[in-house]
This record gives structure tokens, sequence and C-alpha cells, in this order.
């Protein structure tokens, strides 16, 4: 630096962002700067659900009776709990929201249906709950403005994923193990295509079947389903669903990949499984379908 110059800071431009996914195990809560590339983490926060809560979303993730009265109830009570981890970041960095530009809340999805002569996606979490429990601006609804430009309404991820990690010199695959699996197409060649879809499942057949099995919430470092066996009839089974076969955009959730199926395709199979081959073979799944796709 010459002699009397001044190495000026750009001055911080903070955002919050709120996110639950698939698997439904709590909302992650992060404060970032995005006044310089890469952004810069100041503070993050994970809040589990509460139990009563989250049973009320599992529900409401399929059909089933007073879905309307049960989703009103969620979506404020979401939305309160949303800002409660919003203070409580806040509190973290004494910050005030006054120095917040925006909150961006995801919202947890309850049930999406992108296909169709009418397609949809809802998402619960009032955002007009969230800006009046904080005093900070919020950005919300995104799912349903990309399905009505024409797309699947998810993932959104891949936006990100191009802005901060895009390179001219590799192509880059950015690959995320959520509820579903999904991954981000990052061509070195600005003139191609940026492409982001679902995968198939990830954690949200293991989770389910380790919580059925052994009523844990997750198998710790994979150990169970390392202790078992792929059983090859039935994963050539489960990877002939058609979702595996579709080209590009697509996107799913537990719509598709629910306990109710897996029960449905080891009926079909008739065939005896332990419990243990069986959460083994859904991490082949997993791992099958990422590499096809």
């Amino acid at each position: 630096m010459a002699t009397g110059q001044i190495d000026k800071q750009p001055t911080p431009d903070y955002f919050i962002g709120l996110m639950s996914g698939t698997s439904l195990d709590g909302i992650d809560a992060v404060i970032v700067d995005l006044s310089s590339k890469p952004l810069k983490l100041v503070a993050s926060i994970t809040q589990p659900l509460p139990a009563k809560l989250r049973q009320t979303l599992l529900t409401l993730t399929q059909p089933g009776h007073d879905e309307i009265e049960q989703l009103g109830r969620a979506d404020i009570e979401f939305s309160r709990l949303q800002a409660k981890i919003v203070h409580q970041l806040l509190q973290q960095t004494n910050l005030h929201p006054d120095q917040i530009r925006a909150i961006g809340s995801h919202g947890q999805t309850i049930r999406h249906r992108p296909d169709g002569s009418a397609p949809f996606s809802l998402q619960i979490g009032d955002p007009n709950t969230l800006a009046e429990l904080t005093g900070i601006c919020v950005a919300a609804d995104f799912r349903r403005r990309d399905l009505a430009a024409g797309g699947q309404g998810a993932p959104l991820v891949p936006a990100f994923h191009a802005e901060q990690f895009h390179s001219d010199k590799v192509d880059r695959i950015i690959l995320n193990l959520g509820g579903i699996a999904n991954v981000t197409l990052l061509p070195r060649d600005p003139r191609k295509t940026v492409l982001g879809y679902d995968t198939g499942p990830a954690n949200v057949l293991l989770d389910g079947w380790i919580n059925q099995q052994q009523q844990l919430e997750y198998d710790r470092n994979g150990q169970w389903g390392a202790s078992g066996q792929v059983n090859q009839p039935l994963l050539t089974q489960l990877l002939q669903l058609e979702y595996f076969q579709l080209p590009p955009p697509k996107s799913t959730g537990r719509e598709q990949f629910n306990p109710n199926w897996l029960e449905q395709q080891l009926t079909a199979l008739d065939n005896e499984i332990s419990a243990v081959d069986i959460q083994a073979t859904l991490a082949e799944l997993t791992v099958e379908t990422i590499a096809t796709a």
C-alpha cells in the first residue's frame, strides 16, 4: 500500500437467511455479509423443531384430514419460531434489526407437486408474522415464482452456487445431501446453461427407516447401515421408479419418497430382508442415483 493511502473496508451489508429442509430436523439461520465476494458468514444457529410441531409438519406432507386447519396453525407457529431464532442471532452478534437489509425465508415445504396441469408448491412460515415480530423486511415464497416462470420450483440453491462457486477455469458440480439429494452443474463456459435438479432420496428414507426400526433420529456416521449388506434385488426394484429415468430439470420430495412407498416396495419384493440390510440398500440407492444423474 502506498504511503498515505487508507485501506478502506466496505460497509457491511447484512442479510439473514432461514432454511428448513425435507429432513425436518430444525431451522438453520445465518447472518451473512454480502459486501464482498466471497460472502462472509457472521453467525449461525440451528434450532431443533419442537416434537409436536415436527409431527404436524410430517402429517401435512401427506394427504389427510383437516389439512387447512392444521396448515393455518402451523403456518403461524413456524413463523413465530423463526422470529425467535432471528432474535437469538441478533443477540449473539449485538446487531440491531435496522442493520439487517432483509431476511430471506424459504419456509417449510409441506407439499410439492411440480408436475401436472396445475403445478404447485406450498411452504409455510408466514412472512407477515415474521416481519412484524422482527421489524425486518422479509423476502419469501420463492418456489411459486419459479413454478410460474415454468421451472420446477426446486432446487433453488443453484442460483447461489453459480454466484459463489462458478469458475472460468474448471467445470464444477455441487452436491447437496439433504432429505433429498440435488446437484448443480456449473460449466466453466459462460455460454452454457447452469443446471440444477433433484437426483432422488438422500437422508429422508435413511432417517425414516432407522427411526422406525430403532427410534433414532438418524444413523450417526452411517454406522448401522455400514454394518449391513446391499440387497441387490431390492436395489434393482427401487431403481425402476420412473422418476430416476426422467431427464432434468426435475424435483421431488416426501410426496414420492416416504415410509408408505418404501413399505410398498418391500411388500412387492416378497422376500425377507433384515432391517440393517435395508438401511445399507437405501444408502446405495442414494449413491447409485447421484452417480447416474
